[in-house]
C-alpha cells in the first residue's frame, strides 16, 4: 500500500509553531500572550489528518527585550503536547524602526528535528510571526510590498486589505477586518508559496482573531480561544 510521504505532511504546519504547557496570562507592561486552537481543514488537511493531530494549542507571544527591541513568537503543540513535540517561529524586531533583526524556526516531530535562525537586520522584511505584529501596528489601507523571511529565504510579497466581519471578542460585538499576504511574482525572484491571512478586531489592540496559514490545499486554521 502507498504511504503518504511524512515529509510532505510536516511541510504543511512547517510554517506554523507549538507552545509548552499553557502560560499565565501576561501583565501588559511585561509582553502579551493571545491563546489560539488551531485545526487541519481542506483537502490534503483531511488526509494529513490520517497521520497526524488535526487539531491542538497555540500562543502568539509578545515580549520586550531590555535593548528596546519586542520578540514575537507562535507556537502550535499538537493534543496535549505529548513527547515534546512543537512547531515554533519567531523573530526579534526593532519597534523604532521596524526592522526584523533576527527571525528562526524549529520544530520537534515524530523523532525528527530541525531548527533555522538567521540574520535580517533590513526595513520591510518580516517573517510569519513579526508580520502579524506589524500588521496590528500599522493596517495597511491600500496594498502594501513586504519582503518575508520564510525557512531561511526572503521572498517579495503582497499585503491586501479585504473586507470586514462583524464577532463577538470578549462578549461584545467588534467589527474584524481581513489582511491578506500572498507572493510577489517577479522574473529575478524566488515566489513565495505560502499563503497567510489575518483578521484583526477593531480594538487598541488590533487583536487577532484568526490567523490562517495554507499550504496546497491545506490551510492551518487558529482561532483566538475565549
Amino acid at each position: 500500500m502507498r504511504r503518504t510521504p511524512v515529509g510532505l505532511l510536516l511541510f504543511l504546519l512547517l510554517l506554523l509553531p507549538a507552545p509548552p504547557a499553557r502560560p499565565a496570562t501576561v501583565p501588559a507592561a511585561a509582553g502579551e500572550v493571545l491563546h489560539y486552537r488551531w485545526r487541519l481543514q481542506g483537502l490534503l488537511g483531511g488526509v494529513a489528518g490520517l497521520f497526524l493531530p488535526r487539531q491542538g494549542e497555540a500562543t502568539l507571544c509578545q515580549r520586550p527585550l531590555e535593548s528596546g527591541h519586542q520578540v514575537s513568537e507562535l507556537y502550535l503543540v499538537a493534543g496535549h503536547g505529548e513527547d515534546g513535540q512543537f512547531f515554533r517561529y519567531g523573530a526579534e524586531i526593532d519597534p523604532a524602526s521596524g526592522v526584523t533583526v533576527r527571525a528562526w524556526s524549529s520544530y520537534r516531530w515524530r523523532g525528527e528535528a530541525k531548527a533555522r535562525e538567521a540574520e535580517v537586520g533590513q526595513a520591510g522584511v518580516i517573517d510569519i510571526a513579526s508580520g502579524i505584529q506589524a500588521l496590528r501596528r500599522d493596517p495597511p489601507t491600500g496594498t502594501r510590498v513586504l519582503e518575508i523571511w520564510s525557512d531561511g529565504r526572503v521572498y517579495p510579497v503582497l499585503v491586501l486589505p479585504g473586507a470586514t466581519r462583524r464577532q463577538l471578542l470578549r462578549g461584545e460585538p467588534v467589527t474584524v477586518r481581513a489582511y491578506s499576504i500572498r507572493g510577489l511574482s517577479r522574473p529575478e525572484r524566488r515566489t513565495w508559496k505560502g499563503r497567510l491571512d489575518l483578521w484583526l478586531a477593531d480594538d487598541p489592540a488590533a487583536t487577532p482573531m484568526e490567523i490562517r496559514v495554507q499550504r496546497s490545499l491545506a490551510d492551518l486554521v487558529l482561532t483566538l480561544a475565549p
